[in-house]
């Protein structure tokens, strides 16, 4: 199952690193993003910078200089992950993990969608 996201448009406001990786899209804010797994930055200037689950610290230039691009293409897939590119060129990966969750977003409307241990898709809808 392949699902687009409903954060095209979305400018990036926030990252705030810690335990989980936490990307805040709005202006004013309307979804976060927490990625618990592995996570890969392809930059414009063709460099790939990546780090393991509760590691983020190692990327965080590459994940600070997103803040202001907007999301132009969010695609949750059950068998490669997420993947989101900004308008500034820079994707961003997160791979399916066979044991934990990867990655969560959630919007204030309600709407959620959570990236089960395997890949499976947890939806749910905006109220």
């Amino acid at each position: 199952m392949e699902l687009q996201l409903e954060i095209i448009g979305q400018p990036i406001s926030e990252v705030e690193l810690g335990f989980t990786a936490t990307i805040r899209l709005g202006s004013p804010i309307e979804f976060e993003l927490q990625v618990e797994g592995e996570i890969s930055i392809h930059t414009t200037d063709g460099r790939l910078a990546s780090a393991p689950s509760n590691n983020y610290a190692d990327i965080r230039n590459e994940l600070e200089s997103i803040v202001g691009s907007k999301v132009t293409r969010a695609i949750a897939s059950e068998v490669n992950g997420l993947k989101i590119v900004l308008s500034s060129g820079t994707v961003l990966e997160v791979p399916v993990d066979d044991h934990y969750e990867a990655w969560g977003i959630v919007g204030l409307s309600g709407y959620r969608v959570i990236c089960l241990p395997g890949g499976e898709l947890a939806i749910w809808s905006a109220k």
